[in-house]
Protein backbone atom coordinates (compact mmCIF):
# COMPACT_ATOMS: atom_id res chain seq x y z
CA UNK A 1 0.00 0.00 0.00
CA UNK A 2 2.84 2.80 0.96
CA UNK A 3 4.48 1.74 -2.80
CA UNK A 4 1.34 2.84 -4.22
CA UNK A 5 0.46 5.94 -2.06
CA UNK A 6 0.21 8.63 -3.27
CA UNK A 7 -1.72 8.83 -6.20
CA UNK A 8 -3.46 12.21 -5.10
CA UNK A 9 -3.00 15.37 -3.64
CA UNK A 10 -2.44 15.26 0.44
CA UNK A 11 -4.28 17.47 2.83
CA UNK A 12 -1.86 18.75 5.75
CA UNK A 13 -4.14 20.37 8.02
CA UNK A 14 -2.40 23.43 10.04
CA UNK A 15 -4.66 24.22 13.23
CA UNK A 16 -3.25 27.77 13.00
CA UNK A 17 -3.62 30.68 11.02
CA UNK A 18 -1.43 31.63 8.21
CA UNK A 19 1.73 33.12 8.99
CA UNK A 20 3.07 31.80 12.13
CA UNK A 21 5.60 29.49 12.92
CA UNK A 22 3.37 26.46 12.59
CA UNK A 23 2.20 27.64 9.36
CA UNK A 24 5.95 28.27 7.90
CA UNK A 25 7.43 24.82 9.27
CA UNK A 26 4.18 23.30 7.20
CA UNK A 27 4.60 25.04 3.99
CA UNK A 28 8.65 24.50 4.67
CA UNK A 29 8.04 20.57 5.02
CA UNK A 30 5.37 19.91 2.73
CA UNK A 31 6.84 21.65 -0.17
CA UNK A 32 9.72 19.33 -0.04
CA UNK A 33 7.40 16.12 0.73
CA UNK A 34 5.88 16.98 -2.65
CA UNK A 35 9.00 16.48 -4.31
CA UNK A 36 9.69 13.35 -2.60
CA UNK A 37 7.04 11.20 -3.08
CA UNK A 38 5.43 12.97 -6.30
CA UNK A 39 2.28 14.28 -5.41
CA UNK A 40 1.17 17.86 -4.01
CA UNK A 41 0.58 18.13 -0.20
CA UNK A 42 -1.34 21.05 0.44
CA UNK A 43 -1.32 22.98 3.78
CA UNK A 44 -5.05 23.89 4.95
CA UNK A 45 -5.05 26.27 7.49
CA UNK A 46 -8.07 25.66 9.80
CA UNK A 47 -7.27 28.10 12.92
CA UNK A 48 -10.15 28.95 15.59
CA UNK A 49 -10.91 27.51 19.22
CA UNK A 50 -7.38 27.61 20.45
CA UNK A 51 -6.63 25.27 17.57
CA UNK A 52 -9.27 22.88 18.36
CA UNK A 53 -10.94 23.22 15.45
CA UNK A 54 -8.35 21.85 13.05
CA UNK A 55 -7.33 19.12 15.65
CA UNK A 56 -10.63 18.40 15.88
CA UNK A 57 -10.93 18.06 11.71
CA UNK A 58 -8.05 15.88 11.50
CA UNK A 59 -8.84 13.07 13.79
CA UNK A 60 -11.86 13.04 12.77
CA UNK A 61 -10.88 12.80 8.87
CA UNK A 62 -10.36 9.12 6.90
CA UNK A 63 -7.33 7.22 7.59
CA UNK A 64 -6.56 6.19 4.01
CA UNK A 65 -3.66 8.82 4.14
CA UNK A 66 -4.76 11.64 2.47
CA UNK A 67 -5.07 14.19 5.39
CA UNK A 68 -2.47 14.64 7.87
CA UNK A 69 -2.22 16.76 10.65
CA UNK A 70 0.91 19.50 11.49
CA UNK A 71 0.42 20.87 15.01
CA UNK A 72 2.02 21.25 18.50
CA UNK A 73 2.27 19.83 21.91
CA UNK A 74 -0.76 22.21 23.83
CA UNK A 75 -3.08 20.30 21.48
CA UNK A 76 -2.13 16.72 22.72
CA UNK A 77 -1.08 17.95 26.60
CA UNK A 78 -2.69 21.27 27.66
CA UNK A 79 -6.63 21.44 25.87
CA UNK A 80 -7.45 17.84 27.09
CA UNK A 81 -6.67 19.09 30.79
CA UNK A 82 -8.49 22.42 30.64
CA UNK A 83 -11.04 22.08 27.83
CA UNK A 84 -14.28 19.52 27.31
CA UNK A 85 -13.27 17.89 23.49
CA UNK A 86 -15.69 16.16 21.56
CA UNK A 87 -12.47 13.86 20.70
CA UNK A 88 -9.42 12.41 21.86
CA UNK A 89 -6.21 13.66 20.16
CA UNK A 90 -4.04 10.72 22.27
CA UNK A 91 -6.18 8.62 20.96
CA UNK A 92 -7.50 9.99 17.33
CA UNK A 93 -4.30 11.09 15.91
CA UNK A 94 -1.07 9.12 15.11
CA UNK A 95 2.27 10.18 15.53
CA UNK A 96 4.64 10.23 12.89
CA UNK A 97 7.26 12.27 12.97
CA UNK A 98 8.63 15.50 15.72
CA UNK A 99 9.60 18.06 13.59
CA UNK A 100 10.82 20.99 15.43
CA UNK A 101 11.94 21.64 18.89
CA UNK A 102 11.35 24.96 20.77
CA UNK A 103 12.94 26.20 23.89
CA UNK A 104 11.29 29.19 25.99
CA UNK A 105 13.28 32.45 26.77
CA UNK A 106 12.97 33.97 30.27
CA UNK A 107 12.88 37.81 29.07
CA UNK A 108 12.70 40.54 31.34
CA UNK A 109 12.26 44.60 31.02
CA UNK A 110 15.43 46.30 30.45
CA UNK A 111 14.83 48.47 33.62
CA UNK A 112 14.27 45.43 35.61
CA UNK A 113 17.25 45.70 37.80
CA UNK A 114 18.30 41.94 37.01
CA UNK A 115 20.47 40.01 34.80
CA UNK A 116 20.20 36.50 35.94
CA UNK A 117 17.73 33.99 36.76
CA UNK A 118 18.87 34.50 40.70
CA UNK A 119 18.78 37.92 40.44
CA UNK A 120 15.64 37.64 39.55
CA UNK A 121 14.36 35.12 41.96
CA UNK A 122 15.44 37.21 44.81
CA UNK A 123 14.63 40.37 43.42
CA UNK A 124 10.61 39.16 42.89
CA UNK A 125 10.73 37.63 46.57
CA UNK A 126 11.47 40.82 47.94
CA UNK A 127 8.90 42.51 45.81
CA UNK A 128 5.59 40.10 46.51
CA UNK A 129 2.67 40.90 44.24
CA UNK A 130 4.96 43.71 42.31
CA UNK A 131 5.84 41.99 39.06
CA UNK A 132 3.50 41.95 36.49
CA UNK A 133 4.15 38.54 33.26
CA UNK A 134 2.61 38.61 30.03
CA UNK A 135 0.81 35.69 28.71
CA UNK A 136 -0.30 35.18 24.84
CA UNK A 137 -3.36 33.69 26.35
CA UNK A 138 -4.94 31.25 29.19
CA UNK A 139 -3.08 27.92 28.82
CA UNK A 140 -0.53 29.04 26.50
CA UNK A 141 3.07 27.75 26.90
CA UNK A 142 3.76 31.59 27.85
CA UNK A 143 1.14 31.02 30.69
CA UNK A 144 2.28 27.84 32.15
CA UNK A 145 6.17 28.15 31.88
CA UNK A 146 5.66 31.28 34.25
CA UNK A 147 3.24 29.81 36.31
CA UNK A 148 5.12 26.55 36.72
CA UNK A 149 8.54 28.35 37.09
CA UNK A 150 6.98 30.36 39.92
CA UNK A 151 5.44 27.56 41.57
CA UNK A 152 8.58 25.82 41.98
CA UNK A 153 10.24 28.74 43.34
CA UNK A 154 7.48 29.95 45.65
CA UNK A 155 6.99 33.39 43.98
CA UNK A 156 4.41 35.75 44.23
CA UNK A 157 3.96 37.26 40.76
CA UNK A 158 0.76 38.81 39.06
CA UNK A 159 -0.14 37.07 35.28
CA UNK A 160 -1.74 40.04 32.82
CA UNK A 161 -3.36 37.91 30.24
CA UNK A 162 -3.57 38.86 26.77
CA UNK A 163 -5.44 37.31 23.29
CA UNK A 164 -1.95 36.99 21.45
CA UNK A 165 1.87 36.86 21.34
CA UNK A 166 2.46 40.62 19.57
CA UNK A 167 0.07 42.39 22.09
CA UNK A 168 1.79 40.87 24.96
CA UNK A 169 5.35 41.69 23.70
CA UNK A 170 4.10 45.06 23.21
CA UNK A 171 2.66 44.99 27.15
CA UNK A 172 6.38 44.36 27.90
CA UNK A 173 7.80 47.29 25.72
CA UNK A 174 5.70 49.34 27.42
CA UNK A 175 7.00 47.89 30.71
CA UNK A 176 2.58 47.16 31.54
CA UNK A 177 4.12 43.99 32.15
CA UNK A 178 8.07 42.93 33.44
CA UNK A 179 8.73 39.53 32.44
CA UNK A 180 7.66 37.52 29.34
CA UNK A 181 8.44 33.47 29.48
CA UNK A 182 7.79 33.10 25.91
CA UNK A 183 8.70 31.11 22.66
CA UNK A 184 12.32 31.68 21.87
CA UNK A 185 11.21 32.72 17.98
CA UNK A 186 8.53 34.92 19.39
CA UNK A 187 11.05 36.68 21.54
CA UNK A 188 14.29 36.66 19.08
CA UNK A 189 13.42 40.27 17.67
CA UNK A 190 12.92 41.87 20.83
CA UNK A 191 15.91 40.86 22.47
CA UNK A 192 18.40 41.37 19.44
CA UNK A 193 16.83 44.66 19.52
CA UNK A 194 17.80 45.06 23.18
CA UNK A 195 14.36 46.22 24.10
CA UNK A 196 14.60 43.04 26.33
CA UNK A 197 17.18 41.01 28.27
CA UNK A 198 17.16 37.46 28.04
CA UNK A 199 18.20 36.04 30.99
CA UNK A 200 17.24 32.16 30.45
CA UNK A 201 16.44 29.54 28.20
CA UNK A 202 14.13 26.60 29.13
CA UNK A 203 15.99 24.44 27.42
CA UNK A 204 17.74 20.97 28.48
CA UNK A 205 21.04 22.49 27.20
CA UNK A 206 22.04 26.12 25.91
CA UNK A 207 21.49 26.59 22.50
CA UNK A 208 23.73 27.56 19.56
CA UNK A 209 22.07 30.93 18.76
CA UNK A 210 23.22 31.83 22.06
CA UNK A 211 25.88 30.16 23.42
CA UNK A 212 25.97 32.76 26.17
CA UNK A 213 22.69 32.47 27.48
CA UNK A 214 22.48 29.67 30.75
CA UNK A 215 19.41 27.09 30.72
CA UNK A 216 16.84 27.52 33.78
CA UNK A 217 17.85 24.43 34.59
CA UNK A 218 21.71 25.70 35.58
CA UNK A 219 20.00 27.41 38.70
CA UNK A 220 16.69 25.42 39.23
CA UNK A 221 18.04 21.69 38.81
CA UNK A 222 15.46 19.82 36.49
CA UNK A 223 13.51 22.90 35.51
CA UNK A 224 12.78 22.26 31.50
CA UNK A 225 9.76 22.89 29.36
CA UNK A 226 10.20 23.13 25.54
CA UNK A 227 7.05 22.88 22.96
CA UNK A 228 7.88 20.96 19.58
CA UNK A 229 5.30 20.96 16.45
CA UNK A 230 5.34 17.32 14.60
CA UNK A 231 2.53 15.42 11.97
CA UNK A 232 0.40 13.39 12.58
CA UNK A 233 -2.36 11.15 10.87
CA UNK A 234 -6.16 9.53 12.15
CA UNK A 235 -5.77 6.67 13.79
CA UNK A 236 -5.67 3.51 11.96
CA UNK A 237 -3.82 4.97 9.16
CA UNK A 238 -1.97 2.10 7.61
CA UNK A 239 1.34 1.65 9.38
CA UNK A 240 3.40 1.27 6.03
CA UNK A 241 2.51 5.25 5.19
CA UNK A 242 3.47 6.02 8.37
CA UNK A 243 6.67 4.95 8.08
CA UNK A 244 7.48 6.32 4.91
CA UNK A 245 6.36 9.56 5.93
CA UNK A 246 8.42 9.46 8.74
CA UNK A 247 11.35 8.48 6.63
CA UNK A 248 11.07 11.33 4.54
CA UNK A 249 10.26 13.80 7.40
CA UNK A 250 13.40 12.41 9.28
CA UNK A 251 15.92 13.13 5.53
CA UNK A 252 14.02 16.73 5.51
CA UNK A 253 15.26 17.50 8.77
CA UNK A 254 18.08 16.85 8.54
CA UNK A 255 18.97 19.02 5.33
CA UNK A 256 21.16 21.84 5.74
CA UNK A 257 19.22 24.40 5.00
CA UNK A 258 15.89 23.14 6.73
CA UNK A 259 18.40 23.08 9.62
CA UNK A 260 19.52 26.56 8.93
CA UNK A 261 16.07 28.01 8.29
CA UNK A 262 14.90 26.65 11.48
CA UNK A 263 17.90 27.94 13.68
CA UNK A 264 17.67 31.29 12.26
CA UNK A 265 14.70 31.63 14.39
CA UNK A 266 16.23 29.60 17.70
CA UNK A 267 14.06 26.28 16.40
CA UNK A 268 16.08 23.10 16.43
CA UNK A 269 15.43 20.23 13.82
CA UNK A 270 14.43 17.11 15.02
CA UNK A 271 13.05 14.46 12.97
CA UNK A 272 12.94 11.05 14.66
CA UNK A 273 10.83 7.94 14.19
CA UNK A 274 6.90 7.51 15.30
CA UNK A 275 7.53 5.43 18.01
CA UNK A 276 10.49 8.07 19.40
CA UNK A 277 7.96 10.34 18.74
CA UNK A 278 5.10 8.69 20.79
CA UNK A 279 7.13 8.59 23.82
CA UNK A 280 8.25 11.92 23.53
CA UNK A 281 4.70 12.92 24.19
CA UNK A 282 4.50 10.54 27.38
CA UNK A 283 7.14 12.31 28.91
CA UNK A 284 5.46 15.90 28.22
CA UNK A 285 2.52 14.56 29.94
CA UNK A 286 3.35 14.51 33.45
CA UNK A 287 5.65 18.04 33.12
CA UNK A 288 2.42 19.87 31.24
CA UNK A 289 -0.04 18.77 34.15
CA UNK A 290 1.64 19.96 36.73
CA UNK A 291 2.51 23.36 34.98
CA UNK A 292 -1.14 23.23 34.19
CA UNK A 293 -2.11 22.86 37.91
CA UNK A 294 0.47 25.50 38.89
CA UNK A 295 -1.46 27.93 36.54
CA UNK A 296 -5.03 27.04 38.56
CA UNK A 297 -6.18 25.80 35.27
CA UNK A 298 -6.72 22.26 35.84
CA UNK A 299 -10.30 21.34 36.18
CA UNK A 300 -11.61 24.58 35.20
Amino acid sequence: MAQDWPTRPVKVVVPNGPGGISDTLARLTSERLAKMLGQPFVVENKGGAGGIIGTELAARSPNDGYTLYFGGGAQFTVNPLIKKLTFDPLQDLTPISMVSINGMGLVVHPDLPVRSVREFIDYVKANPGKINYGVAGLGQSSHLAPAAFAAREGLDMVVVPYQSTPPALMGLLSGTVQVFFGNISDVLEVVQSGKGRLLALSTEQRVPRFPDVPTVAETIPGFVMTGWIGYFAPAGTPRPIIDRLAKGLVAICREPEVVRTMANVGIDAVGNTPDEFAAAIRADLPIVRSAVEAAGLLGR
